[in-house]
């Protein structure tokens, strides 16, 4: 081999050398600062006596969301703003966002309890003469309320992550002469997840099964979760947002 073509290839090998040692360290470094970002999340919690906590004496499920929230490695800290009032019903919730709305704009995620004191609404008013077309009737007016409130939502805070976390049915020791309750709140939340799959980033938790024949997980009234209730809400709720990368947010 002459010594020009012997001087060529020592150049070309020791190039292709020095490009492989310093490219691929540097994507390596570049892909793990992208990956460790750990960020603040602003949670605002809406609704009635559930996410206010009632039964449990510690902040409820709400409480239990920080903490879980918390210990992600992609989160530094949970700044909870929980705005949950005993005996909210749906008719009231717009009042409570819009009086809130500075704290709405800045969230990342949006939990929301409600639906529970319309049902309750329903059986008070028409004890003696409860019908199943009556629960379908509230639940109708129920849903045209949601879809506002979601709008209006939105129209505050296109961004944040919505979940609204559906009904249980705490009634059947309560209302023996109700049999049709658990049909009734299955109804009831097949319209919610309908009205709330309308919407993009919004997520609708299922939590009902969690509380058949189980009297270990209610409060002493037997009608709101106790703690160990409110920690099963909290695990369903943060089981279901891992199924979606998107809640998280950039």
């Amino acid at each position: 081999m002459n010594k020009p073509l012997l001087l060529f290839l020592c150049v070309c090998l020791v190039g292709c050398s020095s490009t492989s040692t310093t490219t691929v360290p540097t994507t390596i470094q570049e892909n793990e600062q992208e990956q460790i970002k750990p960020r603040d999340l602003h949670v605002v919690a809406l609704g009635d006596s559930l996410t206010e906590g009632v039964g449990d004496g510690k902040g409820g499920y709400v409480t239990f969301i920080k903490q879980y929230l918390e210990q992600r490695e992609d989160v530094n800290e949970v700044f909870m703003k929980n705005l949950g009032k005993r005996g909210l019903r749906s008719e009231q919730l717009t009042d409570v966002i819009m009086n809130n709305e500075s704290v709405i704009r800045k969230a990342d995620v949006i939990l929301i309890t409600i639906g529970g004191n319309d049902v309750m609404k329903v059986v008070r008013s028409h004890f003696l003469s409860l019908t199943y077309e009556l629960f379908v009737k509230e639940q109708q007016m129920f849903a045209s309320r949601l879809d506002e409130q979601l709008q209006l939502l939105r129209h505050i805070n296109q961004d944040a992550y919505i979940v609204l976390i559906g009904l249980y049915n705490p009634f059947s020791s309560a209302f023996p002469n109700i049999p049709e309750m658990d049909e009734i709140i299955h109804m009831w939340n097949e319209g919610s997840e309908e009205v709330i799959s309308r919407y993009d980033r919004t997520l609708f938790v299922p939590i009902a099964d969690l509380f058949e024949g189980r009297d270990d997980v209610l409060y002493d009234d037997q009608f709101h979760p106790n703690t160990h209730g409110y920690e099963r809400i909290a695990q369903r709720i943060y089981e279901y947002l891992q199924k979606y990368d998107e809640w998280i947010g950039e």
